[in-house]
């Protein structure tokens, strides 16, 4: 049986890639899959050479904005339903670190209550 620490270093050094069913596009396109991978891959790279001062936002600016204009180019399949986000926060989850799987899984989603002038004091 492997230490804790052992199988930490162990994710550290190997890398799981979503599969086409795992990003649940409306349409069979794998270049599309490809550019996706490459996405994550990319921020992956940049997280794990950055210092540890790094935020989760700042990995997110590595993303996101790269899987949108991607999701402009093909309006039709669905990146950024939910099952990308989903995708997203499983790659990092299983990749980077499990604790950033629920800001990534929710990113972007818009807050439950309102903060509006109705909600203030």
């Amino acid at each position: 049986m492997k230490s804790l620490k052992e199988k930490e270093l162990e994710l550290l050094q190997s890398v799981a890639l979503p599969q086409a069913d795992d990003w649940q596009l409306l349409s069979d396109m794998p270049e599309v899959v490809t550019e996706l991978n490459n996405i994550l891959v990319n921020a992956l790279a940049f997280a794990k050479n950055k210092p540890s001062d790094l935020t989760w936002g700042q990995i997110a600016d590595q993303i996101f904005p790269f899987i949108k204009v991607l999701a402009e180019k093909h309006p039709n399949l669905g990146i950024i339903d939910s099952e990308g986000f989903l995708t997203v926060a499983r790659f990092f989850g299983v990749n980077y670190s499990p604790a950033i799987y629920d800001y990534f899984r929710y990113y972007g989603a818009e807050p439950e209550f309102s903060t509006g002038p109705e909600c203030s004091p």
